[in-house]
């Protein structure tokens, strides 16, 4: 099954003194309860972890700006509490989630 997975939307983050951004951080299930992120969305323009942006070309920049949000997020309270309350809600309301869980239940047992 799938991890579960949010879009986290953010807006003033301040990257450096006086340079702000806004944009959108894709939190995905560790396994434990937790998340980590997986990309970042910044006006259109993907940044990953590993350093590739939208244009598939790594930079040094690119990574750096990634690692300093996605860091600041998997820290904070807020961003976790969001993601805890998306997971539950997940859970209770969404049936083809249960019917995954369910399915995968019973595939255990045969």
């Amino acid at each position: 099954m799938p991890a579960f997975s949010m879009e986290y939307d953010f807006d003033e983050f301040e990257l450096c003194p006086g340079i702000f951004a806004a944009g959108t951080a894709t939190f995905v299930e560790d396994g434990d309860g937790e998340f980590y992120v997986s990309q970042i969305v910044i006006g259109g323009k993907r940044f990953t972890r590993n350093g590739y942006g939208s244009e598939r070309f790594f930079t040094t920049t690119n990574k750096n700006i990634f690692l300093l949000i996605a860091d600041h997020f998997e820290n904070d309270g807020r961003a976790q509490l969001a993601f805890a309350e998306a997971m539950a809600g997940e859970d209770d309301g969404n049936p083809d989630r249960a019917f995954d869980i369910r399915r995968d239940e019973q595939m255990a047992v045969l």
